[in-house]
């Protein structure tokens, strides 16, 4: 098989995996076999994308979160690891909370939040993006998951597009907070390939949530909680802030590196 100077043998299996539409145990078999020459050079070309650093996910398409499939391109950012501590937060208070059935994703993108939770819980979802093109790969990942019934797509920059007396029981929100000053310290493939649009938080990397906790008393259900995730201590520490200005208790869930992931704000106890 043709090789991929530069790139790991994990990612190589997986670019081989994915062309030739075989399992990667498969292609550790025969990882020697030959190939004809069409197929060689789609081969070739993705292994030296990926050893240009772009993202294997968006060389195949699809990326795994919370053991389910999601298709990902250019137009949505990675489902990450440490998202799965928001959702797993969100299923807890669920299964606490019955009567909690209103819920709201804000800041979709691929719909890996939303989608996993109505397909968990079977609750209904309404999913918002400022992105159109993020919608269009969070309503094909709808279909792929089952859930196209349980979730409805709003085009919005925060609460501008959702309904003015539509109140919830659950806000989820996973909103860029990165600031501009460090922009240049993040990884080469996430600056080059993933959307800046999705990762800037503008002004000190929380304009963007300072704006979305402004309007959140106005579309949240007395009783019910806000779940974000955030990164970094300092801009936790912001967040936390915001909530507590608006009235919020909150909580704090860590993720599996220990770093604080998730504040969890409510005007009542969840417990």
């Amino acid at each position: 098989m043709t090789n991929g100077e530069g790139v790991d043998r994990l990612d190589r299996v997986n670019i081989l995996a994915f062309v030739l539409g075989v399992p990667q145990e498969e292609v550790l078999i025969n990882f020697d076999r030959r190939l004809d020459d069409e197929t060689a050079y789609h081969i070739s070309t993705l292994l030296r994308e990926r050893g240009r650093g772009k993202p294997l996910a968006y060389i195949t398409r699809t990326k795994e979160f919370f053991s389910e499939p999601f298709f990902v391109d250019e137009r949505v950012l990675i489902p990450r690891p440490d998202t799965e501590t928001l959702v797993e937060s969100a299923l807890e208070i669920l299964n606490k909370n019955k009567d909690m059935e209103s819920i709201l994703d804000m800041g979709t993108g691929s719909g890996a939040i939303g989608l996993i939770i109505a397909k968990k819980t079977g609750k209904h979802v309404v999913c918002v993006d400022i992105s159109l093109e993020a919608l269009e790969v969070a309503k094909k990942n709808s279909r792929d998951l089952g859930v196209w019934n349980s979730v409805d797509f709003v085009c919005s920059d925060l609460f501008g597009g959702t309904r003015r007396e539509k109140k919830f029981d659950m806000v989820v929100a996973n909103l860029p907070y990165v600031a501009p000053a460090e922009w240049d310290s993040l990884m080469r493939d996430v600056r080059v390939y993933e959307p800046r649009k999705a990762l800037d938080g503008g002004t000190g990397g929380a304009a963007v949530y300072r704006k979305f906790i402004e309007e959140l008393p106005n579309h949240l259900k007395i009783g019910g909680c806000i779940l974000c995730e955030i990164g970094g201590v300092g801009r936790a520490e912001q967040v936390r802030e915001m909530l507590r200005a608006a009235g919020f208790s909150v909580a704090t869930k860590k993720d599996l590196s220990g770093n604080e992931r998730v504040l969890i704000g409510s005007w009542i106890s969840l417990s």
